[in-house]
This record gives structure tokens, C-alpha cells and sequence, in this order.
């Protein structure tokens, strides 16, 4: 709708001009002394407004729109590529389909769709015309249309690094000064959410945070310009440890910390500590990897890690270490205990059994008759020597021998010695002879 109103205001300007359909060999562009000067944005549709005349008696024949090609002239006078014929026949393939010609009467304007920079350059139309019995004669109208592409150019007014919590603004610039333009933007190729158009070129942002961060670029029309990166800074966030192979390791073995973190630009120190009581800590190294060669019972612990870079620093979380004894030693501790509840077990059973024979015997040893023994009671020790020298006699089977028994109480005490007792004081002998 836009390119019919300026084609039509186009030919009633053309169709006012004095002369213009005179009988003689014409051509007219929007911009009678001058070459017409046209800026369009990329992917947009331009309008090469055009009429033209001839001489009475005049049949036309072909009709041709081109541009010069390297390095002819640019008044027409060589022709180079052609952009439409009347014939059909288009040497320049990039421009095919493209192209609208509006072939009505004196008319010879021409609609290019979908411009690119490659369409850049100068226009020119040409057509021929012959009488009756003549040779055909062409004419190219002189000056021409000289189309330009817009070129968007993206500046960011800051000139140092972009640090998180800045305020930037973006601006767009156009090589041409189209009316009305309403440039678009885009972050990453995608278009900024709740941007539709904005008139002046001039797009802020702040404050910056580093989800910010991209590729950023202006549209057009169709046109876009050159990205620009936006590189937000900030200080180390997101710091954390991370334990390879696992934070519960066996005593021996070697373990590999790892302080992960997110910055702009990367951190440049790393700082490990293990926690040693609630407000105190103990520095353990530098470098973004600490590594236990061969960890230890005493590495049991709390530990952390510090990011830092020119923006800031943060620690990490906590991480616990738990070392566990090896798997041999266990094993072989094992094997030890098991070895004594056996041992301990066989030796109770031992003693068990040594027990219970024990007392069987002593059981038989009860059962068993005791010889009737002969109690004599002898007061005075003379008698028991009197007694013992009547009974002795050789001996000289061993089967004739005499056994005694004798059972001498404690001697008395002096207090009872002084009650005269006799009783008590008298030893109780017994005796047992026997003979054959």
C-alpha cells in the first residue's frame, strides 16, 4: 500500500513537468535534473518511479532496466546487468522473481522487492522504438536512480568494562534518514521482549545484572545491524566444592577438591580452609584444587574455598570429609576377632568338660563303703606309743602292713584350759589296724 501511493504521487509529479510527452526521446525519474536518490532499509520494497516518451510514428519495442556493471560508466551509456526485460531474458539471476514492472502507457516504473546491499548501485532504464521500415533505435535515460541500502551501526555509550549494577543505553544509527523509523532490537538473534519499536535509535538498560550478558543488536526494516557484546562483570558467586572421588573415602587413599564458581572475569585466586571451631578456620593452601596424596584419619573434617577476583570475593559451602579405615586393616581385625571367640570358646568348653568329669568322680567317690573304722580314745600320748610298740612286728610283705589313721583336734585354748574342760582337750585318735 505504501509503494502504490508513492508510485502514483510519483507519476503525477512526472506527468506534471512541461514537456514531458513530447513528441522526442525521453525519459524521466522522480528527480528531473538531478539523479534520483533512494535509501532503503534491508528486506524493504523500493519504487523506481518512471516514464518516458518518443517520437510519433514510433513503434516500441523492448524495454530494459539495468545497472553498469564493474567498471563501466554510470551515465547510461554502457549497459551491464540486466534487473527486468520486457524479452524475458535476465542475465542477473539474483534478481529474478523479485522485480514488478507497471507497463501501462508512457509508464515504466519498476518495484524491486527484498533489497539487499548487494542491490546497491545505480539504475538506469532503457527502451527502443523504430519506424515503419527504419532500423530499431534505444534510448537510456540519463542520470538514473541511485539506490542505497541502510547500514545500522550499534554503539554502547560506555567505554570502560560494564560491571554488574551499571546503567548503559544502546544506540542505533542508520546510514539514511528514512522518516518515521522504528528500530528493533534483539538479544542473541531473538527479539527483547515488550521492545516493538523504538523511534529514537536509543534503547538503556540497568541495572545490569549478569543475566544481561549477550549479544545485542538494532533492526531496520528487514536490515540488522553488527551485534556489539555486552559483557557484565561481577564478582565470584555460586562458589562451591566438589570431592573427587567421594566425600567418604577409605584411610590411604587420594582425594581431589575442586572450588567451582561462577565469574566475569574468572577468579583469580582460590583459597582452601578446614573449619577448626566455629569462628576460626585453618588456611590450608592456594589453587583451585586441593589434593590429599594419601588421606589420613586426621583429615576428617569441615572444608571450604574462597573465589576471588578484581570484583569481589565469596567463600563456599561446607564440605564434610569422613576417612574410614582401609578395608584390609578391617578385614584383618576381623579375622583376629573371630580368631578369640573361637579360641575363648574352645577353653570354655574345655574347662566345661574337665569340670564335669570332675565331678562325676567325685560322685563315684561318695557311692564307694568306707572300711569301719575303730575309734580308740586315748588321753594321755604314752598310751598311744604303748599302743603302737605292742602292734609292731617285721613286715615283710607289703600286704602285711598296718594303716592309722589319726585325727588330732586344734589344741585348746587358754581360756578353756582354765574351765578344765576335759573334754575338749583330749585328742580323738582313730585307728584302723588291720592284719592278716
Amino acid at each position: 500500500m505504501h509503494c502504490q501511493y508513492i508510485l502514483q504521487l510519483s507519476l503525477l509529479t512526472l506527468l506534471s513537468l512541461p514537456g514531458t510527452l513530447a513528441q522526442t526521446w525521453s525519459v524521466w525519474y522522480r528527480d528531473r535534473d538531478r539523479t534520483t536518490v533512494i535509501c532503503a532499509s534491508k528486506g524493504s520494497s523500493v519504487v523506481f518511479a518512471c516514464i518516458y516518451s518518443y517520437p510519433a510514428a514510433t513503434n516500441v519495442g523492448r524495454k530494459i532496466w539495468f545497472t553498469p556493471r564493474g567498471n563501466t560508466k554510470l551515465d547510461g551509456s554502457q549497459q551491464g546487468d540486466v534487473v527486468f526485460n520486457t524479452s524475458g531474458l535476465t542475465n542477473k539471476t539474483r534478481y529474478s522473481g523479485r522485480t514488478e514492472f507497471y507497463d501501462h502507457g508512457n509508464n515504466c516504473t519498476l518495484k524491486l522487492n527484498n533489497v539487499t546491499e548487494d542491490d546497491s548501485g545505480r539504475f538506469f532504464f532503457r527502451f527502443e522504438a523504430n519506424k515503419r521500415k527504419q532500423a530499431p533505435q534505444g534510448y537510456t535515460g540519463p542520470l538514473g536512480v541511485d539506490l542505497t541500502i541502510s547500514v545500522l551501526s550499534l554503539k554502547l555509550n560506555e567505554n570502560g568494562p560494564v560491571k554488574e549494577r551499571d546503567h548503559v543505553t544502546l544506540a542505533c544509527t542508520s546510514t539514511c534518514n528514512l522518516p518515521q523509523m522504528e528500530f528493533l532490537w534483539f538479544k542473541d538473534g531473538c527479539p527483547l521482549p515488550g521492545v516493538s519499536g523504538v523511534p529514537d535509535g536509543q534503547y538503556p538498560l540497568g541495572p545490569l545484572s549478569p543475566n544481561d550478558t549477550g549479544s545485542y543488536s538494532c533492526g531496520l526494516g528487514q536490515g540488522m545491524s553488527t551485534p556489539i557484546l555486552l559483557d557484565v562483570r561481577y564478582a565470584p558467586r555460586n562458589v562451591s566444592v566438589q570431592v573427587s572421588p567421594s566425600p567418604e573415602v577409605v584411610k590411604g587413599s587420594r582425594l581431589t577438591l575442586t572450588c567451582n564458581n561462577n565469574a566475569n572475569p574468572a577468579a583469580e585466586t582460590y583459597t582452601w580452609f578446614q573449619r577448626t571451631g566455629t569462628l576460626t578456620s585453618l588456611r590450608l593452601g592456594m589453587g583451585k584444587e586441593h589434593t590429599f596424596k594419601e588421606i589420613d584419619s586426621d583429615d576428617s573434617g569441615l572444608y571450604f574455598c574462597m573465589a576471588q577476583n578484581a570484583l569481589g570475593s565469596q567463600n563456599s559451602t561446607e564440605l564434610e570429609l569422613k576417612v574410614k579405615e582401609s578395608a584390609y586393616l578391617m578385614v584383618v581385625l576381623a579375622a583376629f576377632g573371630a580368631l578369640f571367640l573361637v579360641t575363648a570358646g574352645i577353653v570354655v568348653l574345655y574347662i566345661y568338660i574337665k569340670r564335669r568329669k570332675w565331678n562325676t568322680a567325685e560322685k563315684k567317690l561318695s557311692t564307694k563303703p568306707v572300711p569301719q573304722l575303730q575309734k580308740a580314745t586315748v588321753s594321755r600320748p604314752e598310751d598311744i606309743y604303748e599302743n603302737m610298740r605292742r602292734s609292731a612286728k617285721p613286715i615283710t610283705d607289703p600286704d602285711d602292713m598296718n594303716y592309722a589313721e589319726l585325727n588330732i583336734r586344734p589344741a585348746p585354748s587358754h581360756r578353756r584350759q582354765l574351765n578344765n574342760t576335759a573334754e575338749d582337750d583330749d585328742a580323738v585318735i582313730y585307728s584302723q589296724l588291720q592284719t592278716q
